[in-house]
């Protein structure tokens, strides 16, 4: 892909990303739907990966910009087997909706399940855009799902972005997938549900 039409592709997408506002009264009254069944668990899960970085303090100078997400919730509840699998794309202006690509769960299930994420990582030593730090969250009630998320505080004064992943109880790992590509996946289990994160991003090594 040529670099100028690249950078302002995603350029733009960021923007209408990190500009997006859910209306008032969204985020307590979400939009439910139904779903068809998980079948299986998605293929983000079993791909191969040889790249390992290691972590995110061992990046090179860069701007990592999403490109797209999906996030996979399975365990037990209520003696019950649980599956929800979402996705977004960032690649158009605006973004895509976010969306319920399957569900499985008890009859009378209510729950609520969130990860933090970063869509933009700024890891210059002087920031060139800065960090855009977001909230995904997958929700179930009564075999009915949703799929949203919202942007977050940036980070506290010294508190480093890897330290701010951890702290909502995720474990994470950083890959690089080819010279531009970048994989950030977060894995947080808690009781006998596990909570999987990817995102995929774009590397813009020569912002200005």
């Amino acid at each position: 892909m040529k670099t100028s039409g690249f950078l302002l592709l995603v350029l733009i997408s960021t923007t209408s990303f990190a500009l997006k506002r859910d209306p008032p009264g969204k985020l307590l009254r979400p939009q439910f739907s139904a779903s068809q069944p998980c079948e299986s668990r998605p293929d983000f899960l079993t791909e191969i990966r040889s790249e390992f970085v290691g972590s995110l303090k061992h990046l090179p100078e860069t701007v990592l910009v999403a490109r797209d997400v999906e996030y996979y919730v399975e365990g037990k509840a209520d003696a019950e087997n649980l599956r929800m699998h979402g996705y977004q794309s960032f690649l158009k202006a605006p973004a895509t909706p976010a969306k319920v690509l399957c569900g499985s769960t008890a009859q009378d299930l209510s729950q609520r399940f969130s990860l933090m994420a970063p869509t933009l990582i700024d890891t210059h030593k002087e920031n060139r855009v800065g960090q855009s730090l977001w909230q995904f969250q997958l929700l179930t009630d009564s075999q009915r799902f949703s799929f949203w998320n919202l942007k977050t505080a940036g980070l506290r004064g010294g508190e480093s972005l890897e330290d701010w992943i951890k702290s909502s109880g995720a474990h994470y790992k950083i890959y690089q997938k080819t010279h531009t590509e970048y994989e950030l996946m977060l894995i947080k289990t808690e009781g006998n549900v596990t909570q999987y994160l990817s995102v995929r991003y774009d590397s813009v090594p020569n912002l200005k």
